[in-house]
């Protein structure tokens, strides 16, 4: 016999296919039951996380009015007083406060109603534009947004300066993302 262990295996037997199908049947049954009870787990831990994960990042939901909104045109509404607004049941109410420049009142009331029937487009809510009366003590008009969903509705947003449909639109979006 030769001390060489590399001829020694070189001249032994290959195994058949039946002696390899054989010795992978001798697998122990618990590992696979244990890898099956594992991909279980780590499923129904996937699922649970998720679900867990949209719970708590659930957007506030609007606030329930006892009736339908009082405008839902799409032109402004003049009204004597701000609280005439807030009552109003829409889902977001804007207001704006105009001062003496009747041609900056006309553009930003214009960009106010734009912003709101883009709303209303994209979101399917309920938008009322209002205009107070106007105020010679201002310099530029005041928009003042408010949102009535549970988490954002005691937090109304006032746009005092460079006011236009995009600053609008984004001011609802922040609101609306406003999670309880």
């Amino acid at each position: 016999m030769s001390d060489n262990p590399t001829s020694a295996r070189a001249n032994a037997p290959e195994p058949s296919t039946h002696q390899a199908a054989a010795l992978i049947d001798k697998r122990p049954w618990w590992k696979t039951v244990a890898l099956i009870a594992i991909v279980l787990t780590a499923t129904g831990l996937i699922i649970f996380s998720s679900i867990r994960f949209d719970a708590s990042n659930k957007y506030s939901p609007f606030v329930e009015w006892p009736s339908h909104p009082s405008h839902i045109d799409e032109s402004p509404v003049h009204i004597d007083t701000i609280q005439e607004a807030w009552g109003s049941y829409n889902n977001l109410v804007l207001v704006i406060i105009p001062c003496g420049d009747a041609t900056l009142n006309d553009s930003i009331t214009a960009i106010a109603v734009q912003a709101a029937n883009k709303i209303r487009t994209q979101d399917k809510i309920y938008v009322g534009v209002f205009v107070l009366p106007q105020d010679d003590y201002i310099s530029y008009p005041i928009v003042r947004l408010r949102l009535y969903t549970i988490a954002a509705q005691g937090m109304p947003k006032e746009m005092t300066q460079d006011i236009t449909e995009n600053l609008i639109h984004n001011t609802y979006l922040d609101r609306k993302f406003l999670r309880t």
